[in-house]
């Protein structure tokens, strides 16, 4: 039986989280007690407390899955607060994840934007310009391309300092399992380009499906020679389709992502733990309300990268 048996409770975001402490503190149990001094200690690690993960995935206000507002809804106050805005040097927007309180996932066209193709990372970070929540500057102390990013579409941003979490910044969670089925509904917010095709001074977002990827690898065959394709492609850019992408769009409302929007996340919400996951980070979008698929770079491929980078970092 248990002596002098306490409770720490914690109070993060309308949570709470309790953890049963007492006068046995073991070594590995995650089990604290308070001392004489009135510190918690553990026998293991002394009176050196873990810190604590930020909630992730659990906006306050949840985008409504059924109503819709044709050319894309504008977010209610929290419902993507993972959504960060990336502004180049040349001020052209694109889109940034936060995935914790520290790190962002974009992709590295977004980073490159504006240079050389061989600039290094550690000159293309100070140029950049970083928002979350309500335009909320925050400084970066990094970009980390990924080891194959001319195939993986994709880079880390690093923050100098943890950002606060509140109702308008929290990171969205990391699947572990892949959530790209053929028909799943997302959701992809984002400081694009409208159907006027100006940046957006309101963040918005649009529902689409996952497509089915051989359609979607020969609907865009031959998309850097136009007068080859049908139906042409409105841009002549080749996107990356291979082993770690997926598509999503031809949604029958004929809404879509646009210039801009790339480093958002394909928002997924698993009804199973009530948690909103990245299933993806857009890296094509160009298909502004045509005939095309966006396509989005796989989280769960890059997860052990994301992991390792952000561990050693």
């Amino acid at each position: 039986m248990r002596a002098l048996g306490a409770v720490v409770a914690l109070l993060f975001w309308g949570q709470l989280f309790a953890v049963d402490t007492g006068n046995e503190a073991t070594d590995n149990t995650g089990e604290y007690m308070l001392n004489s001094e009135k510190h918690w200690t553990n026998k293991a690690i002394g009176e050196k407390l873990p810190e604590c993960e930020a909630v992730c995935g659990k906006p306050k206000n949840p985008v409504d899955q059924v109503q819709r507002i044709m050319g894309g809804s504008v977010d209610a106050k929290g419902s993507f607060p993972w959504q960060a805005k990336m502004v180049s040097h040349h001020n052209l927007t694109s889109g940034a994840t936060l995935i914790s309180e520290q790190w962002l996932l974009t992709t590295a066209k977004n980073l490159f934007l504006g240079h050389k193709d061989d600039a290094k990372a550690k000159d293309i970070a100070p140029t950049l310009k970083l928002y979350v929540g309500k335009n909320q500057p925050v400084e970066i102390e990094k970009v980390v391309l990924h080891p194959d990013y001319s195939n993986v579409d994709i880079g880390l941003i690093k923050l100098k300092q943890k950002v606060p979490i509140d109702e308008r910044v929290m990171p969205i969670c990391l699947p572990s399992k892949d959530y790209a089925e053929v028909g799943r509904v997302g959701y992809v917010s984002g400081w694009g380009r409208n159907t006027n095709f100006n940046f957006t001074e309101l963040l918005k977002y649009v529902m689409l499906p996952v497509a089915d990827q051989e359609n979607c690898v020969k609907h865009y065959e031959g998309s850097t020679v136009p007068e080859k394709k049908s139906p042409k492609s409105p841009v002549g850019v080749q996107p990356i389709l291979n082993e770690h992408t997926f598509c999503a769009g031809m949604s029958k409302f004929q809404e879509d992502t646009c210039y801009g929007d790339a480093g958002s996340a394909f928002a997924v919400h698993d009804q199973d733990d009530d948690t909103w996951y990245a299933a993806g980070i857009l890296s094509f979008d160009k298909s502004c309300r045509v005939a095309e698929y966006g396509v989005y770079v796989k989280v769960p491929s890059i997860l052990a990268w994301i992991q390792e980078t952000t561990a050693g970092n």
